[in-house]
């Protein structure tokens, strides 16, 4: 079963807006209302492949409500700690006309100590099932890194696999604990590097740097469909292929998904494995709402995805 944390739950609403324009009223001819926050997003991608996964956080107030219904419609176990403040919403919205999206998040709820407390005695128990725990999203606004630190050196000592997924700031913390896996974008990656990925050979780079800071091993993951992970053989890059793009909110959620569930789901070769998390967040792309694809759809776009397997200097040959 994989873990996933999510400490800064949302609702998260995906609004189709064509033609945006400032000041102006609009109507949204289409929509959809999640749960969501990264961690949910993965899980949620994570029940779509078939694989077991139980969903983990705060939540609280009438958002948190409707984020445990939210789990519940799609069938995804949770246990998330009940907060007195409510969790916050985030809004994306869409305009397929001038291709943008928008996203508004707001910060979320505090926790409070004895809060904090609860979560870490369920998480300890909850571990006990897990063979890997994906730390996804942002913190709440009075928790510092040192909560997560915890959490990932806890997971760590019981020899189960540990994924962060995060803000530079926390991400940056997270990599003192040794994480078995960053999943970083390329915006995040660039600023924990401390450099502009311009070149291919400056994604090889970003990754060096993450395994120099602490991480075992990397993927980064970039706007244009490309993305890069570190394996035993070498960097593996992966282009997916062109999709008629509605929605790519989630997509790096999806892909993650996709590598956990292709490395310890599947036990597929890394290559594979990589193969089938560029081909969820193709799907990804294709829909509204992160974390809502078909997984056959993502096969299908699995075997059109092209791979390169180069060295650390970056010498490559096609797979």
């Amino acid at each position: 079963m994989i873990l996933t944390v999510t400490l800064n739950a949302a609702v998260a609403r995906t609004l189709v807006v064509p033609s945006l324009t400032l000041g102006h009223r609009h109507r949204a001819p289409e929509s959809i209302a999640l749960a969501g926050g990264k961690g949910i997003n993965v899980a949620r991608s994570l029940r779509s492949l078939g694989v077991p996964v139980l969903a983990t956080g705060f939540a609280g107030g009438r958002n948190g409500d409707t984020i445990r219904d939210g789990l519940s419609e799609g069938a995804i176990p949770f246990d998330l700690v009940e907060i007195e403040g409510h969790s916050r919403t985030s809004t994306a919205i869409i305009d397929p006309m001038a291709g943008t999206q928008t996203e508004i998040n707001e910060y979320g709820p505090e926790v409070s100590q004895t809060e904090a407390r609860e979560f870490s005695r369920r998480f300890e128990h909850l571990m006990e099932y897990a063979t890997a725990v994906v730390f996804a999203g942002s913190l709440p606004p009075n928790l510092d890194e040192s909560f997560l630190i915890g959490m990932i050196q806890r997971s760590r000592e019981r020899n189960l696999f540990t994924v962060v997924d995060s803000t530079p700031t926390v991400l940056r913390a997270a990599l003192k604990a040794s994480p078995s896996l960053v999943s970083p974008n390329q915006h995040e990656a660039e600023s924990v590097a401390g450099f502009d990925f311009i070149e291919e050979e400056d994604f090889t780079r970003g990754l060096t740097r993450l395994v120099e800071l602490g991480a075992e091993s990397a993927c980064i993951t970039s706007p244009e469909g490309h993305s890069y992970f570190t394996s035993e053989d070498g960097i593996i890059s992966a282009l997916a292929p062109r999709v008629e793009a509605v929605s790519p909110i989630g997509s790096g959620d999806a892909y993650l998904a996709g590598l956990l569930t292709g490395l310890m789901h599947r036990e597929l070769p890394p290559v594979d494995a990589v193969r089938l998390a560029a081909g969820c967040a193709a799907a990804n792309a294709e829909t509204i709402g992160a974390g809502v694809f078909d997984p056959r759809r993502a096969e299908e776009l699995a075997e059109a995805v092209q791979i390169e397997l180069h060295d650390r200097s970056f010498q490559s040959g096609r797979v």
